[in-house]
């Protein structure tokens, strides 16, 4: 059985959904996946791994991309974010 509040795949639906922003930014920003772990102190594998959704990622890893990408943290914490800012 699943653990409540995941997905079929065994993913926390929260990661997924944080993983997909940290995607679009980065492809938005044309980085491959390397170049935007580079940039944010960890290795292209761990983005990789936090896009997929099998990593939640840490506040200060989501702080370290928000700022590469110029953004506010709640640009990649808060759920429709970009409805609520505009």
């Amino acid at each position: 059985p699943n653990v409540a509040g995941m997905t079929s795949a065994g993913f926390d639906p929260e990661a997924v959904r944080v993983g997909a922003t940290i995607r679009a930014l980065r492809e938005a920003h044309g980085l491959r996946v390397v170049e935007l772990g580079r940039a944010a102190g960890v290795t292209g594998d761990h983005i990789s791994n936090v896009e997929a959704g099998r990593r939640m990622p840490s506040m200060a890893l989501c702080k370290r991309i928000a700022a590469t990408f110029n953004l506010p943290l709640a640009a990649i914490t808060v759920r429709d974010y970009d409805q609520i800012a505009s």
